[in-house]
């Protein structure tokens, strides 16, 4: 069921191997639709890199940065 216009996340399980997705916002399985294995086999597959305050521009205190 994939709704138009609503950003989804997509988990995958570890055991079955089943692509779940679920909308923004809304919290990981806590079991596997397909074989109900636990939410700690259950990964993101979509995951972005952590970004800071700085986008992923460089990051750390003044001192430790190199100038453009």
């Amino acid at each position: 069921m994939k709704r138009l216009g609503l950003p989804m996340k997509r988990f995958q399980c570890a055991n079955c191997g089943q692509i779940i997705e679920v909308p923004q916002g809304v919290s990981k399985p806590a079991n596997c639709p397909r074989c109900g294995a636990p939410a700690m086999m259950i990964h993101r597959l979509d995951k972005s890199p952590p970004r800071g305050r700085r986008g992923g521009r460089g990051g750390g205190p003044p001192w430790q940065r190199t100038p453009p």
